[in-house]
């Protein structure tokens, strides 16, 4: 994180953005579990970290232990949750049955998507003490999607392709190694442009973290969110040789991936007044763009969406903008909530690589990259 930081700096240094309090940076801590190394062998294959399997990010340090596997009944969980009785008499049989053994889930998809939620979390119901020696797998069908966490559990628990389940699995050898730190060093990186009103702002922010390495294993983030990092770049460029109407602050935030650790901690200990933002644009996943963008508050501040379609109407530049309201779902998020009026603008299309190791510069069309930077231009021109 640290490197990104200073190269996103070197950047606002090339371009000409004036520093803040003397400094590009704003430094903070933050508590982190990081997954330093996982491995994994079942039926004597070795699986392959982000393509067959990950870890729960919450996991903690283990490594092989040979015991039996209780293999999970999805079928009589399922019943069991029709009455009290019923889920009573399976809790008990679980929590015996379990004991002492690998515990595996098989890939199974129910009808009622809560119910989905409830299988997958399953394991967090099961006590720090029978987790000592023991880990858990659970098998799924879906997309193997990483994450952060900001705290270690008692379970180390992997996720693994359904394709690899069997009934007559055989765990042959595994580890996890983590590293819990309650205080992880990061920065903001912060740059303005003076503009001809010098008494409001427009702040332009994009996440610049994602999730760091496991072993020889590298999550590149380019949609998500080099993307971005590089569209406010642009923008910076252009507005450096073009006045804008009002001063500009740009910035690369850190920590979102980890749960808007960064946008929070600005909110928290602004470097400007948030009175003064007149709106706040925040770019993440900003790699595609053939099928148009989506902007999260839209419906919200709706006199701004009616802008941005009239300019699109006008020039043409991208297929659509589709509406979408509330959601805290990314960096714009803490500001919304401080009364800052907000959009999260997001690129719709591209092969939908997210949390994957397979987010990799080249896997990126850039689609509508100059048209949308046009878009956003005379957006913020006409404001």
């Amino acid at each position: 994180m640290g490197k990104s930081a200073d190269f996103i700096a070197d950047q606002f240094d090339k371009i000409g953005l004036e520093k803040i309090n003397s400094s590009y940076f704003q430094e903070f801590t933050m508590p982190i579990n990081i997954i330093k190394d996982a491995a994994l062998k079942i039926n004597n294959q070795k699986l392959r970290y982000g393509i067959d399997f990950i870890v729960k990010p919450n996991s903690k340090s283990i490594s092989f232990h040979e015991n039996p596997n209780y293999i999970f009944d999805p079928l009589d969980f399922e019943n069991a949750l029709k009455s009290e009785n019923a889920l009573i008499d399976f809790i008990q049989r679980d929590m015996l049955a379990q004991n002492s053994k690998n515990v595996v889930f098989p890939p199974h998809h129910f009808e009622v998507d809560s119910l989905n939620q409830y299988y997958k979390n399953w394991p967090s119901f099961y006590r720090p003490e029978e987790n000592r020696n023991r880990a858990i797998f659970f098998f799924t069908k879906e997309k193997l999607t990483a994450s952060l966490s900001q705290v270690q559990d008692s379970i180390s628990e992997f996720f693994i392709d359904g394709k690899y389940f069997s009934n007559d699995l055989k765990i042959n050898d595994y580890k996890i190694e983590t590293e819990f730190q309650n205080n992880f060093k990061a920065k903001n990186v912060i740059g303005k442009i003076e503009g001809t009103n010098k008494d409001s702002l427009i702040v332009i922010t994009a996440h610049y973290d994602h999730l760091g390495k496991v072993g020889d294993v590298y999550f590149p983030g380019a949609s998500d969110n080099a993307s971005g990092v590089a569209f406010l770049l642009e923008l910076a460029k252009y507005y450096k040789k073009n006045l804008p109407k009002y001063s500009l602050v740009f910035i690369a935030f850190a920590a979102e991936e980890a749960g808007l650790l960064g946008s929070t901690y600005f909110v928290e200990n602004p470097l400007v007044d948030l009175s003064k933002i007149k709106f706040l644009l925040n770019f993440d996943i900003m790699g595609a763009g053939e099928d148009g963008i989506q902007i999260v508050n839209s419906s919200i501040f709706t006199k701004e969406f009616e802008l941005l379609n009239q300019i699109n109407s006008k020039q043409n530049l991208v297929k659509q903008i589709k509406k979408r309201g509330e959601a805290c779902n990314s960096d714009h998020c803490p500001f919304y909530e401080k009364g800052v009026p907000s959009y999260f603008v997001y690129t719709l299309g591209g092969p939908g690589h997210y949390h994957d190791i397979f987010d990799k510069g080249e896997s990126l069309n850039l689609a509508e990259f100059e048209d949308l930077q046009k878009l956003f231009v005379e957006f913020i021109n006409q404001f």
